[in-house]
């Protein structure tokens, strides 16, 4: 009866018919469609692509010794390739890009090899302590050297992440004689702060990944393709 009225009123005053109805709901819809979604609006809660630095992963650990162990350039590539490594996509593309460079038996590279794909969801849960571990000691390295990226709060955040991973995640799981938590009290080492020797710290993040990378490859000797999930995290990433 309403659009009747409308429309009848509308006929007499010659008035614009779906601008009349546009305001009613159910008939508005019929003879003015909604404007479209914007294509922002769409896009939220959509992933962007992955894009990794150009770095090559197998440089990290060259035993050379007359190269820098702080060497900034070397650190800030370290930071910014695992800087990806925070969820699932960004890893599946992080540890296949170090597989590459790793080869198929993770046990002759195990430093590299820490960071490849492995097909073990378990293993693939520790390597991520594997990444914090590295990643700290990149920001202990930059803040030794006085580069963007090192700074007290960058090194504390890290090892905020370390405590947890410890303390209630896959590591603390493990036993109390696990090479994963004698691996955790060296990366939680504060001698940078309390004694003012960033060095120390430094050196015992280097040992803490040794640890973590050698238990990795005797828990996964063979490198992976892709990485391995639990349930519903088990699916494939482009």
């Amino acid at each position: 009866m309403v659009a009747a009225a409308l429309l009848l009123s509308a006929r007499c005053y010659n008035a614009d018919l779906g601008g009349t109805l546009s305001g009613l709901p159910v008939v508005g819809a019929m003879v003015a469609p909604p404007p479209s979604i914007p294509s922002y609006v769409t896009a939220l809660g959509t992933s962007a692509a992955v894009q990794l630095p150009d770095t090559d992963p197998a440089k990290w650990f060259t035993a050379d010794p007359a190269a820098d162990p702080y060497d900034a350039a070397k650190w800030t590539a370290v930071s910014q390739f695992l800087a990806n490594a925070g969820d699932q996509a960004g890893w599946t593309q992080v540890c296949k890009k170090v597989a590459a460079a790793a080869g198929a038996d993770r046990g002759a590279k195990p430093d590299i090899g820490a960071l490849a794909c492995s097909a073990d969801p378990s293993v693939t849960r520790l390597q991520q302590l594997a990444v914090q571990v590295l990643e700290t000691q990149a920001a202990v390295a930059l803040w030794i050297k006085g580069a963007p990226g090192g700074s007290l709060g960058a090194i504390q955040g890290r090892q905020g992440e370390i405590r947890l991973l410890c303390g209630v995640d896959t590591a603390a799981r493990q036993g109390a004689d696990s090479p994963f938590l004698q691996a955790c009290a060296k990366a939680l080492d504060a001698s940078y702060a309390t004694a003012n020797d960033s060095k120390t710290t430094f050196t015992a993040l280097g040992e803490a990944y040794t640890l973590v990378a050698a238990e990795i490859a005797k828990r996964d000797p063979k490198v992976a393709q892709e990485p391995g999930y639990f349930g519903a995290a088990a699916t494939k990433t482009p």
